[in-house]
């Protein structure tokens, strides 16, 4: 592909401790290379299991396009420490949909597969969405070295930041990969001339998988879902 991505980025400086920063570009998404191979995965009729179905690859797919805009307000605390305020909003312009379909007789010829061993399975294949997909979201994030506490306390840190976002558009029918909606991590540390001890959490929202439920009494654009999940790590150094 030949094409030109612009991109602009400002910040501007309200007062010593308080900066305002937008940005905006352009990018492209390429599909896996596997899609223009134009292959065929069958499911094997003698080892049935439910979700069975014909995945296509589509050789005709194109990339996506997206536009993005990004603002962000950083104010800096006294000492060691950030306060930040960020929001973005990208939208997208041939991207990638998911489809189920029944089998078609011509579908069938066309792929020499016989009809009364897998006329019963439904086609699975991905397309470009002729509407456009939109994402936006929102980001808060805070550290602090704690340099008032008093001398016996000094070295600690803390830290915490969280981020939302949503899709608008044909949704249910756009192929968002590993899509997590709500994310947030903290943490507190401490740092001595001779040892470190730290301690970090992250949480994730429920997370939508790439595989798309099929069968009978699902609805079309029914997706799987990781539950959500929260982590804690805990690190020392001598």
């Amino acid at each position: 592909y030949l094409r030109w991505f612009p991109s602009v980025n400002v910040s501007y400086n309200l007062r010593e401790d308080l900066i305002a920063r937008a940005a905006w570009y352009t990018s492209i998404g390429r599909p896996d290379y596997n899609q223009y191979a134009g292959g065929v995965t069958l499911p094997d009729p003698e080892n049935p299991s439910p979700g069975d179905q014909i995945t296509l690859s589509n050789a005709g797919i194109k990339p996506w396009s997206a536009r993005t805009f990004n603002a962000r307000l950083e104010y800096y605390l006294e000492g060691v420490g950030q306060l930040a305020l960020g929001g973005f909003r990208r939208d997208f312009e041939n991207f990638f949909g998911s489809i189920t379909l029944p089998t078609t007789p011509e579908f069938l010829e066309l792929y020499s597969l016989d009809p009364n061993v897998y006329g019963r399975y439904p086609v699975a294949t991905q397309y470009n969405l002729a509407s456009s997909v939109r994402m936006e979201g929102l980001n808060l994030g805070y550290k602090q070295a704690l340099t008032f506490l008093p001398r016996w306390a000094r070295g600690v840190q803390v830290f915490a930041n969280g981020a939302t976002q949503r899709l608008l558009g044909p949704q249910g029918s756009a192929n968002f990969p590993g899509f997590i909606p709500r994310t947030a991590s903290w943490g507190v540390s401490l740092t001595r001339e001779r040892y470190s001890l730290r301690a970090n959490w992250n949480y994730r929202s429920l997370q939508r998988r790439n595989t798309v439920a099929t069968g009978g009494s699902i609805e079309p654009g029914t997706y799987t879902w990781w539950s959500k999940r929260l982590y804690l790590d805990l690190n020392g150094e001598y």
